[in-house]
């Protein structure tokens, strides 16, 4: 293993990590999940296992799905993107046990912790991305989809897939817990806001990125 995949494995399980804190935090503002968030977060409500699990369960899923859709174009070293979900479902399950019940005084504060989150979101795909190793099942069945369907661009894709996501989510959290869980303005707000801060972000933190990897990582 060379030193330069040695950092890029760091940048890219920092990256999941900040991704699984600003994932626990947008679960403690109580103001709703980020849309590919709030499936694993249903499915853990009406299962009581850990949402770290059912976040890998789900990640394994799309993989699937990627497999379905690409067929024989599907390239099997994508397959590393297994592990790296349960590793995810790991580091999100830590930070939810970090933060505990934690959760600010008031709407507003409550808001707080949503726009904690969605920078840490942001941040961490944003490492993700720079440590161009692979991306998270979401991203890449969204690629797999403009791969297959060229008409389908990447981000009308992303939007067809979160829609699809949260419409599934208000299903279930409606049929098996009686009442919508997880899903409110914050999964609105997520959904929209993430996508437009990433490019900022990524100003800020490709410097850094570039420091830990000497070349450039954005070439």
């Amino acid at each position: 293993m060379t030193i330069s995949l040695i950092k890029r494995l760091f940048i890219y399980n920092l990256g999941m990590l900040i991704l699984a804190f600003g994932t626990a935090f947008t679960i403690n503002s109580d103001l709703g999940v980020s849309p590919v968030s709030s499936l694993p977060f249903i499915l853990s409500e009406v299962s009581g296992f850990n949402i770290g699990l059912m976040s890998a369960a789900f990640f394994g899923v799309l993989v699937l799905l990627q497999i379905i859709i690409l067929g024989k174009n599907f390239k099997w070293i994508n397959l590393i993107q297994l592990p790296f979900a349960f590793i995810f479902g790991y580091f999100l399950d830590f930070a939810r046990w970090v933060l505990g019940t934690i959760q600010f005084p008031t709407y507003f504060g409550r808001l707080g912790m949503l726009i904690i989150g969605i920078i840490l979101i942001a941040m961490g795909i944003v490492f993700l991305i720079l440590a161009r190793i692979i991306i998270m099942p979401p991203e890449a069945l969204c690629q797999a989809l403009s791969q297959r369907f060229p008409r389908i661009k990447f981000h009308i894709a992303k939007i067809v897939m979160d829609c699809a996501i949260v419409a599934i989510s208000i299903t279930i959290s409606l049929s098996f817990l009686g009442n919508l869980e997880g899903i409110r303005e914050g999964t609105v707000i997520s959904a929209i806001a993430i996508g437009k801060i990433i490019p900022y972000i990524k100003k800020i933190l490709e410097p850094i990125a570039n420091k830990i990897i000497p070349h450039r990582l954005s070439d």
